[in-house]
This record gives structure tokens, C-alpha cells and sequence, in this order.
């Protein structure tokens, strides 16, 4: 069986077709830099979390800053390794519901905490992002979560 030597030796030096084709493979890749470039910075999946519909209007009402907000409405949010699963699922609870305690709102809804019902996301995502990117660009493009598939 033929070494690696005895076969460079049979294909042939490094010689002017070999440095040709290196030399427009070169170019050619130098002129598709912007989009190497451009997947660094635009093809990121910043922060995001489930939207919940009536969340921001009992944010409001109760006077929660963000962290609160996220604290009381979005499921396993912060703890280590569990905020992923927050971006998947939310509470299948009504937030506009009447009677809904500002202190402890999932206990006034469904009044124990291990029986709250999770659901996927259906109502799209909130980015905890000031830009844009690909990835939020075509998620909010597409109107069916249907083709997007929730990975943490």
C-alpha cells in the first residue's frame, strides 16, 4: 500500500497549477468575508422567553420591574441551567383574570404552585435584546410557530 510520500510524489510538486488554484480559491473566499464576518455578529439567538398575553398589563398594574415581572410569570427563570426551559414553555394561566394578587399571582390563580399547567409557546417570543438578528428577524417574520422549533 502506497504512502502519503509515494502518493505527493506521483500527484507532483506544489508547482504553477496548484498555486493558481490556491491563488482563486483565495479570492473567492476573500469575496464572501462579509458574510463569515456577518454570521458572527447577526446569526446570535439573543435572550427571549415565551410571550405571555396579559403579562405586560398586569406588570403595569402591579408596578413590577423587569425582574419581578420574571420572577412571578415565567417558569424556573434564573436558576442554573433551568432558565432554558423558561424559553420553551409558559404558564397556561389567565393573567387578566379578576383577583389576580400582585405579591403571589400564580397562588391566587391556581392556588398551588406544583399544579400550575405549562404550555408551549404560541404566542411568539419576548428578546431581552435592544437589536435585531437573524434569528429574531425570521421569528418574527414567520406567523406560524408551527416551523420553528424551540431548542434551549
Amino acid at each position: 500500500m502506497p504512502t502519503l510520500d509515494d502518493v505527493l510524489e506521483h500527484i507532483g510538486e506544489f508547482d504553477r497549477f496548484q498555486k493558481q488554484t490556491f491563488f482563486v480559491l483565495c479570492l473567492l473566499s476573500a469575496a464572501f468575508t462579509p458574510v463569515y464576518v456577518g454570521v458572527v455578529f447577526f446569526g446570535f439567538t439573543p435572550e427571549h422567553r415565551c410571550f405571555s398575553p396579559g403579562v405586560v398589563e398586569l406588570s403595569q398594574r402591579c408596578g413590577w420591574s423587569l425582574a419581578e415581572q420574571l420572577n412571578h410569570t415565567v417558569p424556573e427563570w434564573g436558576s442554573h441551567g433551568a432558565a432554558y426551559s423558561s424559553r420553551c414553555s409558559r404558564y397556561e394561566v389567565d393573567w387578566n383574570a379578576t383577583g389576580v394578587s400582585c405579591t403571589d399571582p400564580l397562588g391566587s390563580l391556581v392556588g398551588n404552585w406544583s399544579s400550575v399547567p405549562l404550555g408551549p409557546c404560541q404566542d411568539g417570543w419576548v428578546y431581552d435584546y435592544p437589536g435585531t438578528s437573524i434569528v429574531t428577524e425570521v421569528r418574527h417574520s414567520l406567523s406560524n410557530n408551527i416551523y420553528l422549533t424551540c431548542n434551549p
